[in-house]
């Protein structure tokens, strides 16, 4: 693939030369040589590291190749302004733009870095909402046709997005966070929904990447990340990363300690069943946290409460939840021998049918 910006031709007596196809001109790099033993000799190992602009002869666009054997080279951190489109879509980026006036984004970024990489913050950002995507090598594609948050429009290459990721510092990110939830209403009721992911990890030697249990096992080391979301104001309010080997069952405390420090009192959390255990259920009573979790099916009284509802509530027209085309119904009963407290199981059974069925009479 080749990149998006223009740079010399490397000075590289005796391994430099020039492939001309067409009307394309490939500029070639020896990198070794190859012994032929049918033939007795020695012939260059040519690479293809880029090829010749149309107006400087002095000139090559790069390609993956040039940054392997050519990685001291610095390139240019701008695009030039000739690539951009006459035409810009300027649609979602008026609503995106309008979102985060109000919010204050642009001023919290600005006391935490320059003007130059708090504009191309925001831009990654609605490249990304824009986009459905986060890839930073198709991120010059999305500055050519869509209007930008950097001085003066200025178009990023994804080698300076790289360098730009990579040196956003913890003080900046906790700091940031540190901010945003502090002006959020911490005398408001709200539940929070709390999820985590893996992702695998192919970059090599980083501390937070270890070997875990991702949710796709491609026998590579993972490291996971979580984001807290206000489900009744509908906004993030923070996020973590922590290493692969953590499982969700243990992060769980941590976070709501985060949460605690934040200033959140009056709130309740939404939890899938990666965080079900006793220890969990047993810290978030004792910070006097309301939750709804999913339970594991698996367990043992849990499928004891099953087997005990089954056949009170199925196909019973008081039990039917129309919107979700399915029956439900409550128990309320300790989670285990020593709780101190009866709980509430929402048990439901999905028959997409019979509801149906039942809406045509009705």
């Amino acid at each position: 693939m080749y990149l998006n910006c223009v740079v010399p031709i490397p000075e590289a007596p005796g391994k430099i030369s020039r492939l001309k196809k067409g009307n394309v001109v490939y500029i070639r790099y020896a990198a070794g040589r190859i012994y032929h033993p049918d033939k007795k000799y020695n012939v260059p190992d040519h690479k293809i590291i880029g090829k010749l602009t149309d107006d400087d002869p002095a000139s090559m666009i790069p390609n993956e190749n040039f940054l392997k054997y050519f990685s001291g080279t610095e390139l240019p951190e701008t695009i030039p302004d000739s690539k951009r489109s006459s035409c810009l879509r300027i649609g979602a980026f008026l609503v995106i733009r309008r979102i985060m006036e109000e919010y204050h984004l642009p001023e919290m970024l600005s006391r935490y870095m320059s003007e130059k990489d708090s504009g191309l913050f925001l831009d990654l950002a609605a490249y990304s909402i824009i986009s459905e995507n986060n890839a930073g090598q198709y991120y010059p594609d999305y500055t050519f046709n869509h209007p930008l948050f950097t001085h003066e429009m200025r178009m990023y290459s994804d080698t300076k997005v790289s360098d730009f990721l990579e040196s956003v510092t913890d003080e900046q990110r906790v700091g940031f966070l540190n901010e945003w939830n502090s002006k959020r209403d911490h005398r408001e009721k709200i539940y929070i929904s709390y999820d985590s992911t893996n992702k695998n990890c192919q970059a090599g030697d980083i501390e937070m990447v270890e070997f875990g249990h991702p949710k796709v096992d491609k026998d590579l080391p993972v490291f996971n990340y979580a984001i807290a979301y206000d489900t009744e104001n509908k906004e993030p309010l923070f996020y973590e990363q922590y290493p692969g080997s953590i499982v969700d069952v243990s992060q769980l405390q941590y976070m709501l300690d985060k949460a605690k420090g934040y200033g959140y009192r009056h709130v309740g959390f939404i939890l899938d069943r990666g965080y079900f255990c006793k220890e969990n259920i047993q810290f978030m009573d004792s910070c006097g946290y309301d939750f709804v979790i999913m339970v594991k099916g698996m367990a043992s009284f849990v499928k004891n409460l099953v087997l005990e509802a089954k056949g009170t509530f199925e196909g019973k027209r008081p039990r039917a939840v129309r919107k979700y085309k399915v029956y439900g119904t409550t128990i309320k009963k300790q989670m285990y021998a020593s709780d101190e407290k009866e709980r509430y199981f929402h048990i439901y059974y999905s028959d997409e049918k019979a509801c149906a069925e039942r809406e045509q009479v009705e």
